[in-house]
């Protein structure tokens, strides 16, 4: 065994010619370097644990550090061994000591690494269970095979999933869905109900899939539906909204011009597509996935809406959609802001009016009327053109009992004819209101 007094000079001189060679400190035993072949010089401790049966324990070592003569020299390397040391003549064993934290922190280690992992997989689960992704599971599997597809998927995909989009679905509660119909119900009773009325078979899908345990839905009472609207738009009202759309311009102004002289739906105006319109036919083919009743529906249109729809077409603004959106894809949104502004500028027009008249301006605005009261106005106004109730709801593509069973088959060339002397009567109407042809007093009756 080869002892030496340790000093730096001695440790940074020695030569162990290529060999691994262990030196022992003379002033503290039990304090060694070992030379390795390879040139480096490490410290170390080696000892036998005391207590019972220390003789047969096996001798113990414990690595200090590598000379370097800034972090570890001899006197850090001794004063480091002595401490090592006297836990050793205390009875302790630093050996297992080291070992033992070494293997508690390769176990936390381990577990901090499987919680990691864990938590990934739970948040690519949660990804895939949340309200937005199971919606995207439920329109492609199960509303899919619905008529009704298109509006049920736009009940869905607009207060409900703008509102528990990101939320994953066990997460949606009987507070939440109270909270979101009453915030709809305070602006349109009639959505809050039929919301609630896509959302109930929705739930059911979600519990059929074991994803959730019961419906939150259930014990949620279905908010009232709403009275029957019964408002519809005088001449004079009419005048009022084509002026203002006139002023308004694309594409709002142009959308509520065209709802007012087809009658047909919001969505099914502001999502038109050129491959839908002929217009040297004058004719608009809506295919039904994009219909409310999920039925086709052809419609012959009036001369102002064929000349409205080729002055769009003659703005090249998009090769698919009649109103595109604004710095997207997809047809136009926005209903609520450009019905405001609507408003206003019909305010504007009626103080202008009055101005020029040398009267008061109005002291209240215009009756409160909504988008779908041009709708039940066309047909209204229709009705009283003399056209029979059933080719105005033709017109309309609205299905009642009585005529539904025939509708799919017969619906493209039923009533055509009475369809097209209506809807044109009723364009007629509508300039007549304007102050640019003749009213009509009826529609040539035609045999139903």
């Amino acid at each position: 065994m080869t002892t030496a007094k340790l000093t730096d000079g001695f440790v940074a001189s020695f030569d162990s010619r290529g060999a691994e060679v262990i030196v022992w400190d003379e002033t503290l035993k039990r304090l060694a370097v070992r030379f390795s072949p390879k040139g480096g010089k490490f410290y170390f401790v080696q000892y036998r644990p005391k207590g019972e049966g220390a003789r047969t324990r096996s001798a113990r070592r414990i690595t200090i550090g590598e000379h370097d003569g800034a972090l570890w020299n001899v006197t850090k390397a001794r004063a480091q061994a002595r401490k090592l040391l006297a836990l050793v003549d205390l009875g302790e064993d630093p050996f297992a000591t080291r070992q033992a934290e070494t293997k508690a922190r390769l176990a936390a280690e381990l577990a901090t690494k499987a919680t990691a992992e864990a938590e990934a997989r739970a948040a690519e689960a949660r990804k895939s269970e949340t309200f937005n992704a199971l919606l995207d599971l439920y329109v492609a599997r199960r509303l899919s095979l619905r008529k009704s597809k298109g509006e049920a998927e736009r009940l869905l995909r607009s207060d409900p999933a703008a509102k528990w989009g990101a939320l994953h679905i066990s997460e949606i509660h009987k507070k939440e869905i109270r909270t979101l119909l009453e915030e709809i119900a305070t602006r349109a009773p009639a959505v809050a109900s039929a919301t609630y009325g896509e959302l109930g078979p929705f739930f059911t899908w979600c519990v059929d899939r074991d994803l959730i345990h019961e419906s939150p839905l259930a014990g949620v009472k279905r908010p009232p539906k709403p009275t029957a609207r019964s408002r519809f738009l005088s001449d004079d009202e009419l005048r009022l909204i084509w002026t203002a759309a006139d002023r308004r311009g694309f594409p709002f102004g142009h959308i509520y011009k065209l709802l007012l002289l087809t009658g047909q739906r919001r969505g099914e105006v502001a999502g038109m597509t050129w491959d839908e319109l002929d217009l040297e036919a004058g004719i608009w083919r809506i295919p039904a996935a994009r219909v409310k009743n999920g039925q086709a529906h052809e419609l012959d249109l009036p001369a102002e809406a064929v000349a409205i729809l080729k002055e769009v077409r003659g703005l090249r603004l998009n090769d698919e959609h009649v109103f595109p959106k604004r710095g997207g894809e997809g047809p136009a949104t926005g209903f609520s802001a450009a019905k405001r502004a609507l408003d206003a500028e019909i305010e504007v027009i009626r103080r202008e009016e009055a101005a020029e008249a040398g009267e008061k301006a109005p002291d209240k605005p215009l009756a409160e009327w909504v988008t779908h009261d041009l709708r039940r106005t066309a047909a209204t106004g229709m009705a009283g053109l003399g056209v029979a109730p059933h080719v105005v709801e033709r017109v309309l593509n609205h299905i009642t009992n009585t005529k539904a069973g025939l509708v799919g088959v017969y619906q493209r060339h039923e009533y055509r004819d009475q369809r097209k002397a209506a809807i044109h009567a009723w364009g007629d109407q509508v300039a007549a209101a304007r102050g640019q042809v003749p009213a009509r007093t009826n529609v040539v009756r035609l045999r139903a």
